[in-house]
This record gives structure tokens, sequence and C-alpha cells, in this order.
């Protein structure tokens, strides 16, 4: 029996989409302490993108990765027999950030090739007024690879990087020209809500126009069945492991097997 309810669905969705809406993923207890954690790494103050890789350190975003049910819903999904964890990350939209996040798909931010998921887990109620992301759908099935950037302190465009890698292209003005793509969001996330999207999902995230209204999410990167390691030293080096070569299955020293089924 699978924890996901309507399993069939959900893969069809995701497949289709890229992301699919997954309800009450995280229990009670969970969400408690994870609100507690991602407050406490907050208050050190670092730029928007740099609470990342906690789940590295003993304390309570290593025992979430290491030890809940969250290794197996990511399998469920995925439809893989296996589930490794690549890094966990903290995005705190405070109330009056108005900066959009970037258009972007994840993968070429890490070393990594083949299917890998995301699993951004809502610690507060989400809405398009306090920072909803938004997808365009089906994108991951394109073949494009579109190239890394690096950006401001809130998460806006700055520069490219990995200019010379005929592997990637540039980012098109999704922005500029909505109307030409699917662009949607969901309506409205719960606390314990997750979004389980492909690592070549295109993706932003609205600002925070509230004035009251924070807007924490949790997100946990995995790697599945068929991933494999791809260092590349520009963009992916703070996640490299030496005690992998490029080819070699995605699991393993830095990134342990979280679930693997029986």
């Amino acid at each position: 029996m699978t924890l996901t309810p309507d399993i069939k669905s959900v893969r069809e969705a995701y497949a289709r989409d890229g992301v699919v809406l997954l309800r009450q993923v995280l229990q009670e207890e969970w969400l408690e302490k994870l609100r507690h954690a991602v407050d406490a790494e907050v208050q050190k103050g670092e730029r928007y993108f740099a609470y990342k890789n906690m789940r590295e350190t003993p304390g309570i975003f290593q025992d979430y990765c290491l030890t809940s049910d969250i290794g197996r819903r990511v399998a469920e999904v995925a439809n893989s027999s296996w589930t490794s964890l690549i890094y966990d990350q903290i995005f705190a939209k405070e109330p009056g950030t108005k900066t959009q996040t970037g258009w972007h798909t994840d993968q070429p931010y890490w070393p990594v090739q083949g299917p890998i998921m995301t699993m951004w887990i809502a610690l507060d109620p989400v809405d398009p007024d306090n920072g909803a992301l938004e997808f365009v759908r089906g994108s991951h099935a394109w073949g494009a690879r579109y190239r890394p950037f690096r950006t401001d302190q809130l998460g806006a465009f700055l520069h490219y990087l990995e200019k010379d890698n005929p592997d990637y292209i540039d980012m098109p003005d999704f922005e500029a020209n909505r109307s030409q793509y699917d662009i949607f969001h969901f309506e409205r996330m719960e606390p314990g809500d997750a979004l389980a999207f492909d690592g070549m999902t295109v993706h932003s995230a609205m600002g925070n126009r509230t004035s009251t209204h924070r807007r924490r999410g949790y997100a946990i990167r995995f790697a599945v069945e068929g991933a494999t390691y791809d260092p590349r030293d520009e963009v992916t080096e703070w996640l490299h492991d030496d005690t992998l070569t490029r080819g070699d299955a995605f699991r393993g020293g830095r990134f342990p097997v979280i679930y693997e089924a029986a």
C-alpha cells in the first residue's frame, strides 16, 4: 500500500505537468520542529539562497531527511526503486519581499544527470499574495537545458554562468511573454502540503506582497533511479563527492540512499 493517495493519478499528473501537489505530507510534530529550525537558521541573516545543505549537520533538518517517510513518498511519485538525498534548502519570503524569483530550472545547478525531484514543503499557508510558486506546465519534457545564472540577494537574475557551455541555452523571457506559455500555480497550499516537481520543470516564485504573512518553504532535493553523477566546477563544486566518478549512479557518499524498495 502506498503512502500517496490515488498514486496512479499523481504519477500521471507528474509525468504530464512536471509538478504535482501533495496534500499533508508533513505530520504536525515535524511541522512545528521544522518551523522552529527554519526560524533559527534565518536569524543568521544570510542571502536568500544561502540557507542550504543543513541536512549535513546533526539536528532537525538531518533527522527529517533521514528518518521521516519523505524518501518513500518521492520514490512513489517517481515510480522509483530507490531515493537518494542531494541536499535541502530554505526559502523564507518575509512580508514585503516583493522580488519575484527568476524563472529557472533546478538541475543545471546540481552535479547530476537524469531524473531528480524537489519536494517543496509549505510551512505556512501559501497563495499568490505571499509567494506562490508558478510553473510552466510540461516544460520538463521539452528537452531544453537552460543555462544556470547568479541571482541577487532576493533571488532576481544577475548574470549567466557557464556562458561557454554549448550544452545549455539562455532562458527565454517567460515573464515578458506569459501568454505564450501554459503558466499556472496552485491557488493555495496549507502548512504540510508539498509540491513535487521535476528538476527540469521551469518555475518561479511570486513576491510576498503582504505586510503580515510569512511564507516559509522547506525544499529537499532528491535523485531517483536512473540519475548519475555529473560534476561541473563552475556551478556544482560545492556538492562534489570525490568518492563518485562521473557516470556513477547518484547514490552513496555525500548522497545517502534514504529509501529502497524491499
